[in-house]
């Protein structure tokens, strides 16, 4: 894809990034980066995936109304993708991931932040979750940068290399949010 062309629709519109919708333009971008270590090894997912099980995913996952997945851009390049997941009335889980190359530059921040506003402003949601697992320092600095509050852990919650690690739980309610 060409830089500066933009597949999909801007939904939210940052001071260094835009929330797009998520094209099908957009899989083999997908497939590579979640093939990557440096991508998967920080997520739930760990198992490698082709085209054709990146474009089912597409069609069931993104394409379904059940939660809200955007690309995050920069000057029309797809840099990730970050959603919002129902998990009961009002409270959505939020997942985010970045390619390699845009970690830790504060895209991951600025994203979640984005569709967090979005969350409580206009889909009337009073809490939003999130999850990162023990070795993803990164992550869990994003959410308590974020005002997210640890709410639990859940021990020994997935195999990563070689090991059982535990899954930090956070969540920030929308009154908190709004402070």
């Amino acid at each position: 894809m060409e830089v500066g062309i933009v597949p999909g629709a801007i939904f939210l519109e940052g001071e260094r990034i835009n929330l797009r919708t998520i094209e099908e333009e957009d899989v083999e971008f997908i497939r590579d980066e979640f093939n990557n270590p440096a991508v998967w090894s920080g997520l739930s997912h760990s198992k490698p995936g082709n085209l054709e099980q990146k474009r089912e995913f597409f069609e069931d996952v993104i394409c379904d109304d059940e939660q809200i997945d955007l690309a995050i851009c920069k000057e029309g390049e797809i840099m990730g993708t970050v959603d919002l997941i129902p998990e009961e009335e009002g409270v959505y889980e939020i997942g985010i991931w970045l390619a390699e190359k845009f970690q830790s530059k504060g895209y991951g921040t600025e994203a979640s932040e984005m569709i967090i506003n979005y969350a409580f402003n206009e889909l009337r949601c009073h809490k939003v979750t999130a999850r990162a697992y023990s070795s993803n320092v990164g992550s869990q600095r994003v959410w308590e940068k974020l005002g997210f509050k640890q709410e639990g852990v859940q021990r020994k919650q997935i195999f990563r290399e070689g090991k059982f690690e535990d899954a930090v739980l956070y969540g920030v309610l929308e009154e908190e949010w709004e402070e």
